[in-house]
Protein backbone atom coordinates (compact mmCIF):
# COMPACT_ATOMS: atom_id res chain seq x y z
CA UNK A 1 0.00 0.00 0.00
CA UNK A 2 1.74 2.84 -1.14
CA UNK A 3 -0.15 6.49 -1.48
CA UNK A 4 0.24 8.85 -4.04
CA UNK A 5 -0.87 12.16 -4.85
CA UNK A 6 -2.25 13.21 -8.50
CA UNK A 7 -3.38 16.91 -9.73
CA UNK A 8 -6.86 17.28 -9.86
CA UNK A 9 -7.45 14.65 -7.46
CA UNK A 10 -10.82 14.91 -5.36
CA UNK A 11 -12.16 12.37 -2.68
CA UNK A 12 -16.19 13.03 -2.41
CA UNK A 13 -18.04 12.20 0.95
CA UNK A 14 -21.71 11.60 0.61
CA UNK A 15 -23.30 13.05 3.73
CA UNK A 16 -26.49 11.65 2.99
CA UNK A 17 -28.83 10.65 0.22
CA UNK A 18 -31.71 12.40 1.11
CA UNK A 19 -32.58 15.33 -0.75
CA UNK A 20 -35.08 18.29 -0.83
CA UNK A 21 -35.50 18.65 -4.48
CA UNK A 22 -36.12 15.79 -6.99
CA UNK A 23 -33.75 17.25 -10.00
CA UNK A 24 -34.60 15.58 -13.27
CA UNK A 25 -30.81 15.15 -13.84
CA UNK A 26 -30.44 13.15 -10.43
CA UNK A 27 -31.08 9.44 -9.46
CA UNK A 28 -33.44 10.98 -6.67
CA UNK A 29 -35.55 11.71 -9.21
CA UNK A 30 -35.58 8.05 -10.77
CA UNK A 31 -38.67 5.97 -8.66
CA UNK A 32 -37.29 2.89 -7.21
CA UNK A 33 -33.18 3.88 -7.86
CA UNK A 34 -31.65 1.45 -5.10
CA UNK A 35 -29.20 4.24 -3.97
CA UNK A 36 -32.37 5.41 -2.94
CA UNK A 37 -34.25 2.12 -1.29
CA UNK A 38 -32.46 3.41 2.12
CA UNK A 39 -32.08 6.96 3.81
CA UNK A 40 -30.02 8.21 6.23
CA UNK A 41 -26.44 10.39 6.49
CA UNK A 42 -23.09 9.48 7.39
CA UNK A 43 -21.69 9.00 10.74
CA UNK A 44 -19.59 11.76 11.65
CA UNK A 45 -17.19 9.36 13.63
CA UNK A 46 -16.56 7.63 10.26
CA UNK A 47 -15.29 10.90 8.78
CA UNK A 48 -12.86 11.27 11.26
CA UNK A 49 -11.21 8.14 10.93
CA UNK A 50 -10.65 8.77 7.28
CA UNK A 51 -9.13 11.65 8.16
CA UNK A 52 -7.00 10.03 10.45
CA UNK A 53 -6.35 7.04 8.30
CA UNK A 54 -5.33 9.94 5.30
CA UNK A 55 -3.13 11.34 8.11
CA UNK A 56 -1.58 8.05 9.06
CA UNK A 57 -0.66 7.01 5.64
CA UNK A 58 0.42 10.42 4.24
CA UNK A 59 -2.82 10.24 1.60
CA UNK A 60 -4.26 13.71 0.15
CA UNK A 61 -6.53 14.78 -2.44
CA UNK A 62 -6.76 18.27 -4.32
CA UNK A 63 -9.73 18.72 -2.76
CA UNK A 64 -12.17 17.37 -0.47
CA UNK A 65 -16.25 17.48 -1.54
CA UNK A 66 -18.99 17.22 0.87
CA UNK A 67 -21.85 16.20 -1.44
CA UNK A 68 -23.00 13.61 -3.94
CA UNK A 69 -26.48 12.05 -3.91
CA UNK A 70 -28.81 14.45 -1.56
CA UNK A 71 -28.81 17.93 -0.10
CA UNK A 72 -25.67 18.22 2.60
CA UNK A 73 -27.21 20.74 4.58
CA UNK A 74 -29.77 18.20 5.83
CA UNK A 75 -27.05 16.61 8.09
CA UNK A 76 -27.68 17.25 11.78
CA UNK A 77 -24.30 17.67 12.15
CA UNK A 78 -22.98 19.65 9.27
CA UNK A 79 -21.70 22.85 10.42
CA UNK A 80 -19.21 20.28 12.77
CA UNK A 81 -18.23 18.34 10.12
CA UNK A 82 -17.66 21.25 7.78
CA UNK A 83 -15.89 22.63 10.58
CA UNK A 84 -13.72 19.34 11.45
CA UNK A 85 -12.95 18.83 7.30
CA UNK A 86 -10.85 21.96 7.22
CA UNK A 87 -9.51 21.63 10.55
CA UNK A 88 -7.97 18.68 9.15
CA UNK A 89 -7.12 19.75 6.33
CA UNK A 90 -5.10 22.62 7.38
CA UNK A 91 -3.30 20.74 10.01
CA UNK A 92 -2.47 17.15 8.25
CA UNK A 93 -2.59 19.20 4.51
CA UNK A 94 -5.10 15.97 3.24
CA UNK A 95 -7.13 18.79 0.83
CA UNK A 96 -6.40 22.00 -1.00
CA UNK A 97 -9.83 23.32 -0.45
CA UNK A 98 -12.81 21.79 0.60
CA UNK A 99 -15.59 22.30 -1.46
CA UNK A 100 -19.68 21.67 -0.81
CA UNK A 101 -22.35 21.83 -3.24
CA UNK A 102 -25.61 22.74 -2.32
CA UNK A 103 -28.76 23.80 -3.40
CA UNK A 104 -29.20 26.54 -0.46
CA UNK A 105 -33.05 25.15 0.15
CA UNK A 106 -31.41 24.67 4.01
CA UNK A 107 -28.99 27.35 4.02
CA UNK A 108 -30.96 29.36 6.76
CA UNK A 109 -30.08 32.70 7.79
CA UNK A 110 -28.73 31.35 11.49
CA UNK A 111 -26.00 28.82 9.63
CA UNK A 112 -24.50 31.43 7.31
CA UNK A 113 -22.44 33.71 9.66
CA UNK A 114 -20.72 30.42 11.23
CA UNK A 115 -20.30 29.64 7.67
CA UNK A 116 -17.87 32.91 6.50
CA UNK A 117 -14.66 32.84 7.73
CA UNK A 118 -10.96 34.12 6.56
CA UNK A 119 -9.47 30.71 7.41
CA UNK A 120 -5.78 29.84 5.37
CA UNK A 121 -7.79 27.18 3.57
CA UNK A 122 -9.46 27.81 0.29
CA UNK A 123 -13.16 26.32 0.41
CA UNK A 124 -15.77 26.69 -2.70
CA UNK A 125 -19.48 26.38 -2.55
CA UNK A 126 -21.63 25.74 -5.45
CA UNK A 127 -25.09 26.57 -5.54
CA UNK A 128 -26.97 24.40 -7.53
CA UNK A 129 -29.47 26.60 -9.29
CA UNK A 130 -30.10 25.79 -13.28
CA UNK A 131 -32.45 28.30 -13.22
CA UNK A 132 -33.17 32.10 -13.19
CA UNK A 133 -37.33 31.60 -13.02
CA UNK A 134 -39.88 29.99 -10.97
CA UNK A 135 -41.30 27.69 -13.86
CA UNK A 136 -38.00 26.36 -15.20
CA UNK A 137 -36.62 25.90 -11.97
CA UNK A 138 -39.86 23.78 -11.00
CA UNK A 139 -39.78 21.42 -14.56
CA UNK A 140 -35.70 21.07 -13.67
CA UNK A 141 -35.43 20.86 -10.11
CA UNK A 142 -39.00 18.98 -9.56
CA UNK A 143 -40.12 20.86 -7.07
CA UNK A 144 -41.12 24.87 -6.26
CA UNK A 145 -38.63 26.22 -4.17
CA UNK A 146 -36.94 29.39 -6.51
CA UNK A 147 -38.07 32.28 -4.33
CA UNK A 148 -36.55 30.79 -1.14
CA UNK A 149 -33.40 29.99 -2.37
CA UNK A 150 -32.99 33.07 -3.98
CA UNK A 151 -33.61 34.88 -1.32
CA UNK A 152 -31.43 32.37 1.12
CA UNK A 153 -28.56 33.36 -1.43
CA UNK A 154 -29.35 36.81 -1.25
CA UNK A 155 -28.54 36.93 2.03
CA UNK A 156 -25.63 34.64 2.23
CA UNK A 157 -24.13 37.35 -0.38
CA UNK A 158 -25.33 40.26 1.72
CA UNK A 159 -23.47 38.86 4.55
CA UNK A 160 -19.85 37.72 3.44
CA UNK A 161 -19.99 41.64 1.62
CA UNK A 162 -20.82 42.87 4.91
CA UNK A 163 -18.52 40.89 6.96
CA UNK A 164 -15.86 41.00 3.96
CA UNK A 165 -15.14 37.04 4.32
CA UNK A 166 -12.79 36.06 2.12
CA UNK A 167 -14.53 32.10 2.40
CA UNK A 168 -16.19 30.75 1.47
CA UNK A 169 -16.25 31.57 -2.77
CA UNK A 170 -19.42 31.49 -4.34
CA UNK A 171 -20.20 29.43 -7.62
CA UNK A 172 -23.41 30.27 -8.93
CA UNK A 173 -24.23 26.76 -11.36
CA UNK A 174 -26.17 26.47 -14.19
CA UNK A 175 -26.47 22.64 -15.93
CA UNK A 176 -27.12 23.50 -19.42
CA UNK A 177 -30.10 21.13 -21.08
CA UNK A 178 -32.36 21.40 -23.72
CA UNK A 179 -35.05 21.74 -20.64
CA UNK A 180 -33.69 25.16 -19.04
CA UNK A 181 -31.55 26.84 -22.45
CA UNK A 182 -33.22 29.82 -22.86
CA UNK A 183 -32.75 31.44 -19.68
CA UNK A 184 -28.86 31.11 -19.69
CA UNK A 185 -28.33 34.36 -20.59
CA UNK A 186 -30.42 36.16 -17.86
CA UNK A 187 -29.07 33.68 -15.52
CA UNK A 188 -25.94 34.94 -16.02
CA UNK A 189 -27.14 38.72 -15.62
CA UNK A 190 -28.95 38.19 -12.78
CA UNK A 191 -26.28 36.79 -10.38
CA UNK A 192 -23.25 39.45 -11.70
CA UNK A 193 -25.49 42.15 -11.03
CA UNK A 194 -26.45 40.95 -7.68
CA UNK A 195 -22.52 40.59 -6.69
CA UNK A 196 -21.80 44.07 -8.48
CA UNK A 197 -24.74 45.84 -5.93
CA UNK A 198 -22.59 44.04 -3.03
CA UNK A 199 -19.30 44.98 -4.81
CA UNK A 200 -18.09 41.10 -4.46
CA UNK A 201 -15.74 40.69 -7.74
CA UNK A 202 -17.74 37.93 -10.18
CA UNK A 203 -16.44 36.56 -13.59
CA UNK A 204 -18.48 33.29 -15.67
CA UNK A 205 -16.79 30.75 -16.37
CA UNK A 206 -18.04 27.41 -18.69
CA UNK A 207 -17.06 23.69 -18.11
CA UNK A 208 -14.68 24.14 -15.51
CA UNK A 209 -14.12 26.66 -12.09
CA UNK A 210 -10.79 28.75 -12.69
CA UNK A 211 -8.47 29.58 -9.81
CA UNK A 212 -9.01 32.06 -7.47
CA UNK A 213 -11.30 33.67 -4.92
CA UNK A 214 -14.27 36.04 -7.12
CA UNK A 215 -17.70 34.74 -7.33
CA UNK A 216 -18.63 32.39 -10.70
CA UNK A 217 -21.50 32.29 -12.49
CA UNK A 218 -20.73 28.59 -14.03
CA UNK A 219 -22.05 27.17 -16.52
CA UNK A 220 -21.71 23.56 -16.99
CA UNK A 221 -22.45 20.79 -19.07
CA UNK A 222 -25.36 17.91 -18.74
CA UNK A 223 -23.90 14.21 -18.40
CA UNK A 224 -26.79 11.87 -19.81
CA UNK A 225 -27.06 7.70 -19.53
CA UNK A 226 -27.12 7.49 -23.50
CA UNK A 227 -25.02 8.29 -26.43
CA UNK A 228 -27.99 9.97 -28.20
CA UNK A 229 -29.11 12.30 -25.63
CA UNK A 230 -25.09 12.73 -24.79
CA UNK A 231 -24.95 14.15 -28.43
CA UNK A 232 -27.91 16.54 -27.82
CA UNK A 233 -26.69 18.10 -25.04
CA UNK A 234 -23.15 18.62 -26.01
CA UNK A 235 -24.70 20.40 -28.88
CA UNK A 236 -26.89 23.09 -26.20
CA UNK A 237 -23.98 23.40 -24.53
CA UNK A 238 -21.57 24.78 -27.63
CA UNK A 239 -24.56 26.77 -28.37
CA UNK A 240 -24.65 28.48 -24.79
CA UNK A 241 -20.93 28.64 -25.17
CA UNK A 242 -21.11 30.89 -28.14
CA UNK A 243 -24.53 32.62 -26.64
CA UNK A 244 -21.81 33.85 -24.06
CA UNK A 245 -19.49 34.94 -25.86
CA UNK A 246 -17.12 32.28 -25.19
CA UNK A 247 -15.29 29.40 -28.00
CA UNK A 248 -17.77 26.55 -28.03
CA UNK A 249 -15.85 23.38 -26.43
CA UNK A 250 -14.27 20.57 -28.35
CA UNK A 251 -17.05 18.39 -27.48
CA UNK A 252 -18.09 15.00 -29.75
CA UNK A 253 -20.85 15.53 -31.44
CA UNK A 254 -20.70 11.72 -32.49
CA UNK A 255 -20.47 9.12 -29.60
CA UNK A 256 -19.45 5.35 -29.52
CA UNK A 257 -21.69 3.09 -27.03
CA UNK A 258 -18.09 1.71 -26.25
CA UNK A 259 -16.07 3.28 -23.39
CA UNK A 260 -12.85 2.99 -25.10
CA UNK A 261 -10.62 5.94 -23.25
CA UNK A 262 -8.86 5.55 -20.54
CA UNK A 263 -11.18 7.11 -17.18
CA UNK A 264 -8.65 9.11 -14.40
CA UNK A 265 -11.45 8.08 -11.98
CA UNK A 266 -9.81 4.90 -11.07
CA UNK A 267 -6.57 7.14 -9.85
CA UNK A 268 -8.35 10.65 -8.74
CA UNK A 269 -11.67 10.37 -7.41
CA UNK A 270 -12.82 8.27 -4.64
CA UNK A 271 -16.41 8.30 -3.55
CA UNK A 272 -17.55 6.92 -0.09
CA UNK A 273 -21.22 6.99 0.43
CA UNK A 274 -23.43 7.99 3.69
CA UNK A 275 -23.39 4.49 4.27
CA UNK A 276 -19.36 4.37 4.51
CA UNK A 277 -19.17 2.41 0.99
CA UNK A 278 -16.14 3.50 -1.08
CA UNK A 279 -16.59 3.17 -5.39
CA UNK A 280 -14.65 4.65 -7.81
CA UNK A 281 -16.43 7.87 -9.22
CA UNK A 282 -19.68 9.76 -8.95
CA UNK A 283 -21.15 7.92 -11.85
CA UNK A 284 -21.40 4.45 -9.45
CA UNK A 285 -24.68 5.30 -7.83
CA UNK A 286 -25.77 1.69 -8.14
CA UNK A 287 -21.95 0.93 -6.12
CA UNK A 288 -21.46 -1.51 -9.03
CA UNK A 289 -17.92 -1.05 -8.85
CA UNK A 290 -17.61 -1.06 -4.78
CA UNK A 291 -14.37 -1.80 -3.16
CA UNK A 292 -15.61 -2.59 0.59
CA UNK A 293 -17.00 -0.66 3.43
CA UNK A 294 -15.45 1.60 5.42
CA UNK A 295 -17.07 0.34 8.12
CA UNK A 296 -14.93 -3.01 7.98
CA UNK A 297 -11.47 -1.82 6.35
CA UNK A 298 -9.13 1.58 6.63
CA UNK A 299 -9.61 3.66 3.45
CA UNK A 300 -5.91 3.50 2.23
CA UNK A 301 -6.15 -0.37 2.56
CA UNK A 302 -9.31 0.35 0.07
CA UNK A 303 -8.03 2.48 -2.50
CA UNK A 304 -4.47 1.81 -2.51
CA UNK A 305 -4.85 -1.66 -2.14
CA UNK A 306 -4.63 -4.81 -4.19
CA UNK A 307 -7.87 -5.37 -5.48
CA UNK A 308 -7.95 -1.25 -6.84
CA UNK A 309 -4.40 -1.84 -8.12
CA UNK A 310 -5.71 -4.68 -10.46
CA UNK A 311 -8.51 -2.38 -11.73
CA UNK A 312 -6.37 0.40 -12.50
CA UNK A 313 -4.09 -1.93 -14.46
CA UNK A 314 -7.04 -3.41 -16.63
CA UNK A 315 -8.52 0.48 -17.48
CA UNK A 316 -4.82 1.29 -18.13
CA UNK A 317 -5.52 -1.10 -21.09
CA UNK A 318 -9.27 -0.16 -21.46
CA UNK A 319 -10.41 -3.17 -20.01
CA UNK A 320 -13.54 -2.56 -18.68
CA UNK A 321 -14.76 -6.07 -19.15
CA UNK A 322 -15.21 -6.62 -15.36
CA UNK A 323 -16.59 -3.42 -14.44
CA UNK A 324 -20.59 -3.47 -16.11
CA UNK A 325 -21.02 0.17 -15.55
CA UNK A 326 -17.85 1.52 -17.11
CA UNK A 327 -18.76 0.26 -20.58
CA UNK A 328 -21.15 2.83 -21.59
CA UNK A 329 -20.08 5.39 -19.46
CA UNK A 330 -19.94 8.86 -21.08
CA UNK A 331 -18.01 10.87 -18.68
CA UNK A 332 -14.39 10.37 -20.41
CA UNK A 333 -16.24 12.23 -23.50
CA UNK A 334 -17.76 15.34 -21.37
CA UNK A 335 -16.23 18.36 -20.62
CA UNK A 336 -16.97 17.56 -16.73
CA UNK A 337 -14.20 14.91 -16.94
CA UNK A 338 -10.86 14.85 -14.89
CA UNK A 339 -8.07 13.46 -17.23
CA UNK A 340 -5.21 11.44 -16.00
CA UNK A 341 -1.69 11.17 -18.73
CA UNK A 342 0.02 8.37 -19.95
CA UNK A 343 3.13 9.63 -18.05
CA UNK A 344 0.68 9.91 -14.34
CA UNK A 345 -0.36 5.96 -15.15
CA UNK A 346 2.98 4.80 -15.96
CA UNK A 347 4.81 6.85 -13.14
CA UNK A 348 2.09 4.96 -10.62
CA UNK A 349 1.75 0.99 -12.38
Amino acid sequence: MRPFYLPGSYLVLELTNVCSLACLHCTVSEEGHPHHHKNGYISFSLIREVFADLARHGGRFDTLILFWLGEPLLHPAFLEIYQESIRAAVDFRLFGKVEVHSNATHLRPGLVPALLNRAQLPQVWHFSLDANSPAVYQRVKGLQRFDKVVENIDFFLEEKAARQARWPRTVFQFIVSDRNVSEALNFRDRWLSRCKTLRLPARVALQKVPEGEEAVVFFRQLDCPTAEEQQLQNRVFGQVAQLLGHAPPKLDTKISEDNQGICGCFWKSPVVSWQGELTTCTRDNRLENRLGSLVQHGFSELWWGPKQAARRRAVARADYSSLPPCKSCFIPKSSNYSDVTAAEIGALL
